[in-house]
């Protein structure tokens, strides 16, 4: 199991990848984020979380997860929208929000034979979870995770939403500068 672990104002999230077999090379990596917001929304910090695929036989039952590692929130909610599969937690002081593409947006990007589910993506009060479609032998796919936090009330609201909105080409681009 490969992990990676990021520090947020509601603690730790740890990012994991399950089912890892030397059938499949896996790269997971973070790297800090300045979303482009419209006029008046910021974030308090954004990070961007890419998981590169790379098989080299057939490879199914590969899991794209997160958690949050302490309960230092009092609420949470699934956030959804279009191209778009968040959840939110929050206290009385922050929010935290972790969003990846949904469905409809990754099976774009995936070839025919390889497409996800609606209910593949999916959320809890502990994290996001990505079932990962069976993938052929020689195939390099790769997902994300996009973290945005904020302390409340919100500059206004929505920020954090708008924030985990990050198209893949932008990210991709992103760690092609680092």
């Amino acid at each position: 199991m490969q992990y990676l672990t990021i520090n947020t104002p509601l603690g730790e999230v740890n990012f994991f990848v399950f089912g890892v077999t030397k059938a499949v090379s896996i790269h997971l990596d973070s790297i800090p984020l300045s979303p482009v917001l419209p006029p008046g929304m910021s974030v308090a910090g954004c990070i961007g979380i890419l998981l590169r695929v790379h098989c080299h036989e057939p490879v199914d039952n590969l899991i794209f997860e997160c958690r949050l590692l302490e309960h230092k929130f009092t609420d949470h909610a699934i956030d959804c929208g279009e191209h778009l599969y968040a959840h939110s937690w929050e206290n009385d002081r922050s929010i935290l929000m972790i969003g990846t593409e949904d469905e409809e947006c990754l099976n774009v990007r995936l070839p025919e034979d390889q497409q996800i589910y609606p209910e593949s993506i999916g959320s809890s009060v502990k994290g996001v979870t990505i079932e990962l479609p069976d993938l052929a032998k020689g195939s390099e796919n790769t997902f994300q995770m996009i973290v945005a936090w904020n302390d409340l009330p919100e500059p206004i609201e929505s920020s954090c939403w708008n924030a985990v909105d990050f198209k893949h080409a932008g990210l991709l681009k992103e760690f092609h500068k680092s």
